[in-house]
């Protein structure tokens, strides 16, 4: 087995701001333009919340209150030699009044800024499509198999 087989867990903080959700600007190598949610792979022997904590202080520069789990996702990620398959989990995360997007100590490589973003307006740039569920009052918390292939 090639480290590319192993499922990899990954956590992701929903932050919400009435209508708002905080997110990633990122760009693709090609120059495209996406967003996602701030998260990351587990490490071994950390706690899924421990996990959201640690990556929210790494890309977004703050430590956000874990709530429950709102969603989860079998999501295939195209990469360079093939697939990797994530299986990432979704809380419903807060963060203080007064945080402003900002950029973390140590962002994703393709992390350009942290914004809030419109469900509605901005769904289309999300990778993977975790809008099309956060938008959606009664959502499944399971959410199947989603791809997400960095443009």
């Amino acid at each position: 087995m090639s480290p590319g087989d192993v499922i990899r867990p990954t956590m992701r903080a929903v932050i919400r701001k009435g209508d708002l959700v905080l997110v990633q600007l990122k760009q693709a190598a090609s120059g495209r333009r996406y967003l996602t949610l701030p998260g990351g792979r587990q490490e071994f022997g950390e706690t899924m919340q421990q996990c959201v904590v640690r990556e929210c202080l790494e890309e977004i520069g703050v430590a956000p209150r874990v709530g429950e789990v709102l969603h989860v996702a079998d999501v295939m990620r195209g990469r360079e030699g093939g697939m990797r398959h994530l299986i990432e989990v979704l809380f419903d995360c807060s963060v203080p009044a007064d945080y402003a997007p900002r950029m973390g100590t140590h962002p994703d490589k393709r992390q350009l800024a942290t914004i809030w973003a419109d469900l509605s307006d901005d769904g289309p740039q999300f990778l993977p499509r975790y809008d099309l569920a956060l938008n959606q009052p009664g959502a499944p918390v399971n959410l199947g198999r989603l791809n997400s292939v960095i443009p």
